[in-house]
């Protein structure tokens, strides 16, 4: 916000013309006109509605925060969002990673992310391909979860699918999303099942191939930080859903939040 009251201004992301697949690395399974199926870690389709909780999105604004191939987002304009903007992250360097001494990510940070952002892109060409195939409206825009802008505007509903867990500080990115958000925040992600204020600390220091899930929440803990923010859990659902690349299913919980 500006000393003056106003909104920043914000650049929403100009569209990028992508046709070739191998320039795209792709994390929902889809199914894209002239494409066919396109396979990627996980397979949401036709669950959608489920993995949102039931929330109805028919002439509501949403923001999809972490998109990656943009399937949530894509799936909210088919149930008559108003408005659509896809979130995800500028650049590879806002990342955070658990801290491996053995590892590029922390014996050279700045290296690491160079290289990372060329698969980051990819991400974002998947998305584009999909949003030019799919004839999608929704906007885009690339920023930092920790400090999402005003100039934003407000949405009525807010879908974190699956991005809470891959970051170091939940709380200040869940608090950034709740000052954009005029109505509902879900949340998707894996939980504990209690009513204590925990969270479990999920790095070892045997596993550095799993480096990029940090801490996984009570469901205490969330409905605790969400009533701090203004908001009061309405629901909280457990689905299986389909990990493709690993040919199983996963369990996930989906919080419905409301402002109160």
């Amino acid at each position: 916000m500006k000393p003056d009251g106003k909104k920043d201004e914000v650049k929403l992301a100009e569209p990028r013309y992508i046709d070739n697949l191998s320039d795209c690395f792709f994390y929902h399974t889809m199914t894209l006109p002239t494409l066919g199926e396109v396979h990627a870690h996980w397979d949401l389709r036709e669950r959608f509605d489920e993995y949102i909780g039931g929330v109805d999105l028919n002439g509501k604004s949403v923001i999809d925060v972490g998109t990656a191939t943009g399937f949530l987002s894509f799936e909210a304009e088919k149930r008559g969002a108003a408005r659509v903007l896809s979130f995800d992250m500028a650049h590879a360097n806002q990342q955070t990673f658990l801290p491996f001494k053995d590892k590029l990510y922390y014996r050279d940070h700045d290296q690491f992310a160079e290289q990372h952002n060329l698969e980051v892109e990819q991400w974002k060409n998947a998305y584009w391909l999909c949003h030019r195939l799919l004839k999608s409206k929704a906007q885009v825009y690339y920023g930092d979860i920790f400090e999402l802008p005003e100039g934003l505007g407000h949405f009525d509903v807010a879908i974190i699918g699956s991005v809470l867990e891959h970051l170091n500080d939940q709380v200040t990115a869940l608090a950034s999303v709740s000052r954009i958000t005029s109505e509902t925040i879900v949340v998707i992600s894996p939980m504990i099942e209690s009513e204590e204020r925990v969270a479990i600390f999920q790095g070892s220091a045997d596993f550095p191939e799993s480096d990029f899930t940090w801490w996984i929440y009570s469901t205490g803990t969330y409905r605790e930080v969400f009533k701090m923010l203004g908001f009061e859990v309405e629901s909280i659902t457990r689905g299986e859903y389909y990990y493709d690349y690993g040919k199983r299913f996963e369990q996930r919980y989906t919080i419905v939040a409301r402002r109160k």
